[in-house]
């Protein structure tokens, strides 16, 4: 029989109410439903660190955390991957490693966030990240794929079909997932960007959450909505109340200016949450003591190797020390054993 390791968090957490909440989807598994109360009982309070790693890399970001800090982060990230030997480090054919990687993580007692660089349906996989992630639907080719039964449509599932398998694997080893699809959908980047509306953006995240949670039956997904640099109009991305778990955004340093975490994107993520956690989902400097204690994020994800570019490793371990501040090791778990039958 094989043994299987689960989240249990405790109930009185930080000295956090007992309110009760569930996702969005009411199916839920017992271990999504786990971990989303646990992220409720600490936002405002407490902020679990993450790291993204490639899938050409596995686990080599985080790995890099620990022999800095001695302290693995809480949250491991990672990705699909979208490319093939020409770009290795985003290459699909590392995908079945992803499963046994992840079960190994979550056994140490990691919480996992994976991210998706779906290629262009119309292009398919693989594709280079410049002219194939980057890249643009025409606007006729945006109404075939949120069409069901057309053509693009069609090649769309088929894309997501399988990822679902991957999703389903970790489902059957009761591992939950916060998945983070389609980000920074409020730039012009990815050809997922800069569709505003209920047929842009909206329609596509509806699209996927329906096809996932009703067709394929994976109730073991959290759902993060994570735009770019929350500026005004990011609102008018926000999908629907009912298909997000999280909210989150990605916070990069901008030219020319010296603030990296304006407090007013903070305050405007917070209301548009409307009391759902809140996760700062990509960055790579790293915020202060000050900055953490006005913007207290549920979760924050460094994304790869450009937490060690912009960061001295001074900086790195002096973060993962600050109290606010939760690494695996400080993370409060029960573990339990699942036997398979």
């Amino acid at each position: 029989m094989g043994k299987y390791f689960a989240f249990a968090f405790c109930l009185l957490i930080f000295n956090c109410s007992a309110q009760q909440v569930v996702p969005v989807n009411k199916n839920a598994t017992k271990e999504a439903k786990e971990l989303l109360q646990y992220l409720y009982r600490i936002k405002d309070k407490k902020t679990l660190y993450g790291m993204h790693n490639i899938i050409g890399g596995m686990s080599t970001s985080t790995d890099s955390i620990y022999k800095i800090t001695g302290s693995y982060p809480a949250i491991w990230g990672g990705d699909f991957g979208f490319a093939d030997e020409k770009h290795d480090i985003d290459n699909i054919k590392y995908r079945p490693l992803l499963v046994p990687e992840i079960e190994k993580q979550y056994a140490r007692g990691s919480i996992i966030v994976l991210s998706y660089h779906q290629a262009n349906p119309f292009l398919g996989e693989p594709t280079p990240f410049e002219g194939g992630i980057i890249s643009k639907l025409t606007d006729a080719q945006w109404k075939e794929l949120t069409t069901p039964g057309t053509a693009l449509y069609k090649k769309w599932c088929a894309q997501m079909d399988i990822i679902a398998v991957y999703f389903k694997q970790l489902q059957a080893a009761k591992i939950p997932v916060i998945f983070r699809p389609y980000h920074e959908m409020n730039g012009g980047w990815f050809w997922w960007g800069h569709r505003k509306g209920a047929d842009g953006f909206k329609a596509l995240w509806n699209q996927l959450y329906n096809y996932y949670t009703i067709h394929h039956q994976l109730n073991n997904i959290l759902w993060a909505w994570t735009p770019d640099k929350p500026l005004e109009d990011v609102a008018d991305y926000y999908p629907n109340t009912n298909t997000v778990d999280i909210l989150g955004c990605d916070i990069y340093p901008q030219k020319n200016k010296a603030i990296v975490y304006p407090q007013e994107w903070f305050d405007r993520m917070l209301k548009l949450a409307n009391g759902k956690p809140l996760a700062l989902t990509e960055h790579s400097v790293l915020p202060n003591q000050e900055i953490l204690k006005n913007q207290p994020w549920a979760w924050m994800m460094s994304w790869g190797k450009m937490v060690f570019d912009q960061n001295s490793r001074e900086k790195i371990r002096d973060f993962s020390d600050f109290k606010q501040v939760i690494m695996l090791n400080k993370l409060p778990i029960k573990i339990r054993e699942h036997k398979k039958k």
